[in-house]
């Protein structure tokens, strides 16, 4: 398990079609299907935490927390980017300092590993150290140790995110490591149910676009409603 989440070989989405393919209405219809689709029984128990990994998905994240009745969490991430393209993510850094990196990218981009390592350091440092304060009043993550986690998202585009997730909560010595999703590309969800303990996921498509083509009402998160949710995690 570990060696595949060292490095991801191919994770990269294809656009084929520019119609439309709405499966979603908005956010809170995608959590009503994907809870339909999921043995809820198995996480309806005190050992069992949710944890977020993006702020567009926090709300999805803390609404499925609460229908299911158990704590969340939220695991705080930052893209490395290719030090000639700043619309490039060649990898993808947690707060525990683990990465996953896009193994092609870096080869064709001729990128050394210390520059990927160097930016790992320097992300967490400049971006998600003052996000762990600003929201966790500087707080470590909770301990997921012994613990079955569920790592909850509104859809999943190149798998950095979700990959670099699962690797920190299986080095955090979770029990058990599930991943719950609408929607995310066929060949990334292929490689995460060999990582990981189970994978929900309503809808698997080998032509992906990206998570807001699936849904009718797509909107950005506030920062107000991402506030919200952390004042609940920290029992506010």
């Amino acid at each position: 398990m570990q060696n595949l989440l060292n490095t991801i070989p191919n994770i990269s989405n294809t656009a084929h079609s520019t119609r439309r393919k709405i499966l979603f209405e908005n956010r809170d219809d995608a959590l009503q299907k994907l809870l339909s689709n999921m043995p809820i029984s198995f996480f309806e128990r005190q050992d069992c935490i949710v944890v977020g990994i993006s702020f567009q998905g926090i709300y999805f994240a803390h609404c499925l927390a609460e229908t299911i009745k158990v704590p969340l969490a939220f695991l705080f991430t930052s893209p490395i980017l290719a030090p000639n393209n700043p619309e490039c993510e060649i990898a993808m850094a947690t707060e525990t300092h683990d990465v996953v990196i896009n193994q092609p990218l870096v080869r064709s981009f001729g990128i050394s590993l210390d520059y990927i390592y160097g930016e790992v350091q320097r992300q967490y440092e400049d971006k998600m150290l003052p996000l762990i304060y600003q929201y966790r009043k500087g707080n470590p993550l909770i301990s997921l140790k012994g613990k079955r986690v569920l790592i909850v998202d509104e859809g999943i585009n190149s798998g950095l995110t979700a990959f670099s997730a699962i690797k920190s909560v299986v080095a955090l010595q979770a029990k058990t490591v599930h991943f719950a999703c609408p929607v995310a590309p066929y060949d990334v969800v292929e490689i995460m149910e060999e990582v990981t303990d189970g994978i929900f996921c309503l809808y698997k498509s080998k032509n992906f676009v990206d998570i807001g083509y699936y849904y009718k009402d797509y909107p950005t998160i506030e920062a107000v409603t991402i506030e919200e949710v952390f004042k609940k995690i920290q029992g506010e």
